[in-house]
């Protein structure tokens, strides 16, 4: 080095020296690489997922301790809670097996304070007794109190169709399939009510909880709840989404009303005339139900609206017309039904 450059006494100060003179704006800029595990955990970013759905659909979000009394076991007839060795008070001495009650004893103090309209839900874990403890996480969702308010809302209270709507826009933002087969146990109301499938595994339940239960938590009018578990649905969840364009043309609509048995539930009838049309059915809506007159005992007609509608053109009444006997054919065989004349 030179004698009158005393500061330049490594390898990396000549480099330096070299770049002053060149111009630092000509030295190129890089990012250091990241050596470090990121990213987010599948868990949360379904849960964040399931948060948003619910906020859009109007519901604000509860939170409360992971605690339970007795009554509130009591409650969801649950057998196995887990007994904490020092819980932090002696009303409160297992982990709570759900997450309604709390949502419950939420909605009953807002009802006393004048609240007319009651959204909420809640996701956290639940403990059971297992081998030594089951932990889930679940989502819980209570509506009390009026559907809406002011001039223009339909003057009517939550019922049981509003909490299924909800948990249709969550599990469809979820990219899930489900069905609802009749039938849940108390503290639920048993013609209101139904277990919540995914395949074959039930995940939860939603419908009405029970008038008496209701009255005995000071809950006013109908309560219509659900709860499910996130843990069983994540691995059901889709994870990469599918789009396709805009329809470039006009739908071909036919309305079907068949007479069914009782025992056939519309969700039977629904699936089955879907597997039937195949890929040319775009959209079925049920619109109507009706009993008595020319329909028999023990029977009910149900009318759906299906839209027909292919990507590459508008199709034709020749077209539909198999597809629509491969319905009608398909809901006789399998269900028993007849199409109404």
């Amino acid at each position: 080095m030179p004698s009158f450059r005393p500061d330049l006494e490594r390898e990396e100060d000549l480099i330096e020296e070299v770049v002053r003179i060149q111009g630092y704006d000509r030295l190129p800029s890089t990012v250091p690489a990241l050596r470090e595990v990121g990213g987010e955990q599948e868990s949360y970013r379904t849960r964040r997922r399931v948060r948003e759905l619910l906020v859009r659909a109007g519901l604000r979000e509860a939170a409360s301790l992971t605690f339970a009394s007795a009554a509130e076991v009591e409650l969801m007839r649950h057998t196995d809670p887990v007994r904490v060795a020092n819980p932090p008070s002696a009303e409160e001495p297992f982990l709570r097996t759900s997450l309604l009650p709390r949502l419950l004893d939420a909605a009953s103090r807002n009802q006393l304070r004048g609240e007319i309209s009651i959204a909420l839900f809640e996701i956290g874990h639940v403990f059971r007794l297992a081998d030594p403890v089951d932990e889930r996480e679940h989502l819980a969702i209570l509506l009390a109190g009026r559907a809406g308010e002011g001039l223009h809302a339909e003057d009517r209270g939550w019922d049981a169709l509003d909490a299924k709507g909800i948990l249709d826009g969550v599990l469809g933002g979820l990219g899930v399939g489900w069905r609802i087969e009749p039938g849940a146990d108390r503290p639920f109301h048993p013609g209101r009510a139904g277990s919540v499938l995914v395949g074959d595994v039930r995940v939860g339940v939603v419908g009405e909880l029970h008038p008496a239960e209701a009255d005995r938590l000071d809950l006013a009018g109908r309560v219509a709840v659900a709860e499910l578990d996130v843990t069983a649905l994540e691995a059901e969840r889709v994870r990469t989404v599918a789009f396709r364009d805009v329809p470039r043309f006009p739908p071909l609509r036919r309305d079907l009303a068949f007479i069914v048995p009782d025992e056939a539930n519309a969700g039977d009838v629904q699936r089955t005339l879907e597997a039937a049309a195949g890929s040319l059915l775009d959209r079925v809506v049920l619109f109507d139900l009706f009993t008595g007159g020319d329909v028999p005992a023990g029977h009910r007609s149900l009318a759906f609206a299906l839209e027909f509608r292919a990507p590459d053109r508008t199709l034709t009444d020749e077209e539909v017309e198999p597809v629509v006997a491969a319905i009608v054919n398909r809901v006789r065989s399998e269900l028993g039904g007849e199409l109404r004349a």
